[in-house]
């Protein structure tokens, strides 16, 4: 797919920014304050897709193709847009009113009430931005994508950064000129990019006749992506709750490592779902079988050398990167990692089951699943503190993971690649021996994880290389062949 290796180098760049960000906010603001900033960084993470009524997807769906002179596409879009504003709207006014109630469900604390209008403000940036990445992606300008998610996570950085030690003010502050700044900025890349004022003046009627259409499509997935969310971050709320802010900041900088999966995932999502939506219309699951061993080979031979790096150093690192301050047990971090590898898994699978079956059952799997979630979590926080979180989560992403597999492999009729997944495993611990060697030898200090690391990272590449194609990542994604 054209744009493929820039789509990938960007969310590689986000991601590498985002670590910069890590260590800048956690060695100069307090415990809480970095709490606040990455629950305030999640409630809009949850609320976006929500408010778009998962038209990103929808859009995918059906204007895989689209050119912005299409009249009758640009009216539904149009119909799109009104709609999210709409709800942005109405649920702006509901904050800003009863703000005080909203702090408290979103930080434990209602004095934290002056943070509810930067929330507003930063969910309406993510909104229009989000609503422009799922335009490029179908009018195929993924390079323009690409650079964008890059420029975002830049002034991300920069402006916090600039705030904060640049000109020494508070927090608070900091935080207002990234909104202020990232809503202006993502207003004028929506002009510059889709031609808007056109757009509007096509008006709602030329789409009229598809709007039962799209929203048959959308509706059912907004109740599932409202569990998906709150499945993946009610941890968060009791965290914060039940043993306070400090805490959560240390759980929250653990899973700002774990993201590291989340990248690998994503990007192949983002590029698999358009692949097999195009591939479905031709009715080529013969293809889309063969694809999709490619990539659960591929998504194994990136996460299952992290995972077991995580399980060895991973504590680690996580203070090398902030402070002693948020020392959390490796147990817990290699079970808040594993969980998103394992949701990630779910995420392929669960593409097949979307194409097939529609989105009408999905509400009623992930609605048992977040029950499970929120009982554990209710039960064993109070108990047994963070570790509490991470078994519920384990729990629940997998039986999330094998109800889906298992509903996907009986639409295609597919195996699970059992034999490419031992191999990269071995390929796995043997670098994770040569990480905790060098440990032993060298210590666990910046200087010596980073030498141990890049040491223990060219193993795994010889030992790619010179492995069977069937399980080498550099032969997997050799995928042009397939993709056309």
């Amino acid at each position: 797919m054209k744009g493929t290796l820039s789509y990938a180098s960007a969310r590689f760049a986000e991601r590498l920014v985002s670590f910069f960000l890590l260590p800048i906010l956690t060695k100069i603001v307090t415990k809480e304050e970095y709490a606040i900033w990455t629950q305030s960084i999640l409630i809009t993470g949850i609320l976006t897709p929500i408010i778009l009524l998962k038209f990103e997807t929808t859009v995918v769906k059906f204007f895989p193709n689209w050119t912005s002179q299409n009249k009758k596409e640009n009216s539904v879009i149009v119909f799109m847009m009104t709609l999210i504003l709409i709800l942005f709207c109405m649920l702006a006014s509901l904050s800003l009113v009863f703000n005080k109630y909203i702090a408290f469900l979103i930080f434990g604390d209602y004095q934290l009430s002056i943070y509810i209008p930067i929330v507003v403000g930063l969910l309406l940036s993510e909104l229009l931005f989000e609503f422009l990445i799922a335009l490029l992606r179908i009018s195929d300008r993924i390079n323009n994508l690409s650079i964008y998610l890059v420029a975002k996570s830049v002034w991300r950085l920069a402006i916090i950064t600039l705030v904060l030690i640049g000109i020494d003010n508070s927090f608070y502050y900091a935080f207002w000129s990234f909104v202020v700044f990232q809503f202006f900025i993502t207003f004028g890349l929506f002009f510059w990019e889709i031609n808007l004022i056109s757009m509007i003046r096509v008006g709602l009627n030329k789409g009229r006749s598809e709007w039962s259409k799209i929203l048959k499509f959308s509706f059912p997935l907004v109740p599932f992506i409202m569990l998906i969310m709150i499945h993946n971050f009610a941890d968060r709320f009791f965290i914060a709750h039940f043993l306070g802010l400090e805490v959560l900041a240390i759980y929250s900088a653990a899973f700002s490592l774990a993201t590291i999966i989340t990248f690998f995932h994503s990007t192949i999502n983002f590029i698999l779902f358009t692949e097999l939506s195009k591939k479905w219309l031709n009715k080529n699951k013969d293809n889309i079988t063969f694809l999709l061993k490619k990539i659960f080979t591929a998504y194994f031979a990136l996460t299952l050398p992290f995972l077991v790096f995580i399980g060895i150093a991973g504590s680690e690192f996580l203070q090398v990167l902030t402070t002693k301050d948020y020392f959390i047990s490796p147990q817990v971090l290699f079970l808040i990692c594993f969980n998103i590898a394992i949701f990630g898994f779910y995420q392929f699978t669960y593409n097949i089951v979307l194409l097939e079956r529609g989105s009408f059952d999905a509400p009623i799997i992930m609605l048992f699943v977040t029950g499970i979630n929120i009982f554990i979590n209710f039960i064993l926080v109070p108990k047994i503190g963070i570790l509490g979180s991470a078994l519920a989560s384990f729990f629940s992403n997998s039986l999330l993971a094998i109800i889906s597999y298992k509903i996907s492999q009986n639409i295609l009729k597919y195996k699970f690649p059992f034999k490419e997944f031992i191999k990269i495993l071995i390929r796995s611990l043997i670098m994770g021996l040569v990480i905790w060697q060098g440990i032993n030898y060298l210590g666990n200090d910046i200087i010596s994880l980073s030498i141990i690391l890049i040491f223990a990272s060219l193993i795994y590449i010889l030992l790619d290389i010179f492995g069977s194609d069937d399980s080498s990542f550099i032969s997997v994604t050799k995928i042009k062949s397939f993709l056309k």
